[in-house]
């Protein structure tokens, strides 16, 4: 029987085990996860022939821009193509989606996908924001998969800068009131993507910010926008003529005027800033070992952070060597979508892109869709309850259904949750009246539902 440990390890630091994942892993557990530590897991077969960012910019948002000002169309016309436009952007989202979980489901390196899905959530930019649709999927492949083992600073502004999160935290439209274009126009600073770097990318809601730091921040960050007409690299444009001119104060320290320069320095500053160690530390902390984690397991965390320049590997190197990470199984619920990706990883089964959008709307949980800029929730209060059991069970059942004529429970168990099954479960799955019924019950089981 494989080890608990590496049970852990394929469920804490991954998406649960495929078949013959666990007796590979008992091997050594902690190395299994170290060799996932490589920068070449970014790339994913999942993702050929979909479409880099300002490739995004121009056809999706570029065409709706063209809709909004054509002239030469009557109001119905106009509705009917913005209508089709959204249709097809509805269509290539499902399929990101799909391509999402599934390189989730394939990959040889799962703690690579969990660093994937944990950094995209830290960054939350979510489709409920129909302007951001066509662009979420792109800002995970192009800012969060490549940056995963870079250092947090590099990928905080390559986050910042990425039109997915200018569009959806508004500071597109985010202009200077002393600038030439706002003492043109008349308008003035959007605060929304400021307020969001402090409190949920950086310092965290008790990190010592002010309003006065978040204004700041607001005005260096003024003339950041997206390019939709092609003239960048990677859809971000700096327009000089909506920047907020002058010498700002964040945190205590003095920015001088330099234009696009500014909020670099000013994001490089919050990376490196006691309170963004401590920020991350504990939410690696929350989501790796469980919803209270020790103090001694952040400080841990925080001081590796700090020592090396916020340097992800050096980070994930001290949490892998954690000792209480490799202790108490079954700590932390699964959400929805590790349900359903440990699920299909256990059950070694595809299903096409609509069952699987149908799985995680069931759930409530779709990819790319949460309902805040705090992204989803890590705790299992918020993921617990019998309702939501009961929509898992119906998923298992079937997925049960489908795969019980050619795998045999007994051996499912001890290829899934075996090293820690308790003998209630072993007892109910040994009892079943039907294949399908045992093998539900497996996926049903607490040992199955938790990690």
């Amino acid at each position: 029987m494989s080890s608990a440990a590496a049970f852990i390890a394929a469920n804490r630091f991954g998406f649960g085990p495929r078949p013959g994942d666990l007796d590979v892993i008992a091997r050594d557990p902690a190395r299994w996860v170290l060799a996932q530590l490589d920068s070449r897991y970014a790339a994913s077969p999942a993702f050929a022939g979909l479409p880099p960012t300002p490739d995004v910019v121009q056809s999706a948002l570029g065409q709706l821009q063209k809709l909004r000002k054509m002239k030469d169309a009557n109001a119905e016309d106009q509705r009917r193509m913005l209508r089709d436009l959204q249709k097809d952007l509805r269509g290539d989202f499902t399929r990101e989606a799909a391509a999402r979980t599934r390189a989730a489901i394939d990959s040889p390196a799962p703690f690579f996908e969990r660093l994937v899905h944990f950094w995209s959530n830290h960054f939350t930019v979510s489709a409920t924001k129909r302007q951001s649709l066509p662009l979420v999927a792109a800002f995970e492949r192009d800012v969060i998969r490549p940056h995963i083992m870079g250092t947090f600073g590099d990928m905080l502004l390559a986050a910042t800068r990425h039109p997915a999160m200018l569009t959806y935290l508004d500071n597109a439209r985010s202009i200077g009131p002393q600038s030439r274009a706002g003492r043109r126009q008349g308008k003035g600073l959007n605060e929304n993507l400021a307020r969001e770097v402090l409190e949920l990318h950086t310092l965290g809601v008790n990190g010592g910010y002010t309003q006065d730091d978040v204004i700041a921040l607001a005005k260096m960050l003024t003339g950041w926008t997206v390019d939709i007409i092609g003239r960048s690299a990677d859809g971000f444009l700096f327009n000089a003529a909506a920047h907020e001119p002058g010498d700002k104060n964040l945190l205590g320290l003095r920015f001088g005027e330099s234009g696009e320069n500014e909020a670099r320095l000013a994001l490089q500053s919050l990376a490196l800033h006691p309170a963004c160690a401590q920020f991350i530390a504990e939410k690696l902390a929350r989501h790796f070992i469980s919803d209270t984690p020790s103090a001694a397991s952040v400080h841990t965390l925080a001081q590796s952070y700090s020592r090396s320049g916020g340097r992800l590997l050096d980070v994930y190197r001290s949490l892998i060597s954690l000792p209480d990470i490799w202790q108490a199984p079954l700590q932390k619920i699964k959400t929805p979508n590790d349900f359903i990706i440990s699920l299909l990883r256990a059950a070694d089964i595809d299903i096409d892109d609509m069952r699987l959008a149908a799985a995680f709307r069931t759930l409530g949980q779709v990819p790319f869709s949460a309902p805040s800029p705090a992204g989803w929730s890590d705790m299992a209060k918020d993921w617990l309850g019998g309702e939501a059991l009961l929509r898992r069970i119906d998923i298992a059942q079937n997925v049960a259904a489908a795969i019980h004529t050619r795998i045999d429970p007994a051996g499912l168990l001890e290829q899934t949750i075996g090293p820690v099954a308790a003998e209630a479960t072993r007892t109910a799955v040994r009892r079943a009246g039907s294949p399908a019924e045992a093998i539900t019950l497996i996926f049903a089981s607490p040992e199955f539902q938790r990690r």
